[in-house]
């Protein structure tokens, strides 16, 4: 996906959230995708910028760029707590 790729190309990290449901999912329609991207502060312009392009035009189709978020968006249980 585009977006994915571009976005992966300037950030340091990505983490993949499950998509927010009912009253958690703001807007019109349904959330097919929720990710964190650890961005660089000086490519922070940048990044917020680039997502969009690919909706543009495109009918139904919003991208939303949110944050700066907490680093705990990017922490993942270890494996020994996901076989518990």
């Amino acid at each position: 996906m585009i977006v994915e790729e571009d976005a992966a190309g300037l950030a340091r990290g990505r983490v993949t959230h499950r998509p927010q449901r009912g009253e958690l999912a703001a807007g019109a329609g349904e959330n097919i995708a929720d990710e964190a991207y650890l961005v660089p502060v000086d490519r922070r312009r940048e990044f917020h910028r680039a997502p969009a392009g690919p909706a543009e035009g495109v009918p139904g189709v919003r991208i939303e760029v949110t944050g700066p978020w907490a680093p705990y968006s990017f922490a993942t249980p270890s494996a020994e707590s996901r076989s518990a």
